[in-house]
């Protein structure tokens, strides 16, 4: 009797040891999906290192607060602005898991800008969007690894030349 109590008390710790070391795999393996997940916050963040890589052929208008990186307020006379033909490339510090995609346009009227969006890892571009947008305009696509970003001025806006872009994020949406 008491050795078929020793077997099986041998038998629950050893369930319980598998049922920890998979808890502390499922754990480990999550906050590695968090990381490479910027922790579900936006990568294009000046403070995650987020860099414009396009910075000598576009403008900044309102010096260094001019950059759609920046994460302080925001006002319209602030924003990062590229000419016709031109784009604003965004290049990440590492790379990471995004399937979403914010872009804040100057909206202070009723302008539309004539874009073109690309995601980009080791050089391989991926079209997100090509199209007419305005105000905040939010892409959602499937998760994938992305080290640059490229916002693209096909045509400017209905009033002028230029692109501007008050603010970009790019993150990973849960669903």
């Amino acid at each position: 009797m008491a050795k078929h109590i020793n077997q099986i008390f041998v038998l629950i710790l050893l369930i319980n040891i598998s049922i920890v070391a998979n808890q502390l795999c499922l754990r480990q393996q999550a906050k590695i999906k968090s990381i490479v997940r910027a922790h579900y916050k936006n990568a294009f963040s000046q403070y995650k290192g987020a860099l414009i890589s396009s910075k000598i052929l576009i403008g900044f208008v309102g010096g260094n607060n001019g950059s759609c990186l920046r994460d302080n307020i925001y006002t319209f006379n602030l924003y990062t602005e590229s000419p016709i033909g031109y784009s604003i490339d965004l290049a990440l510090i590492q790379k990471y898991e995004i399937n979403t995609l914010k872009i804040w346009f100057w909206d202070g009227d009723n302008r539309y800008y004539n874009v073109k969006i690309t995601i980009l890892l080791d050089g391989e571009e991926t079209q997100i969007y090509n199209n007419l947008a305005r105000n905040i305009l939010t892409i959602t696509f499937p998760s994938q690894i992305v080290s640059e970003l490229r916002i693209l001025n096909i045509a400017g806006n209905t009033y002028n030349t230029q692109l501007h872009v008050i603010k970009v994020e790019a993150f990973y949406k849960l669903s």
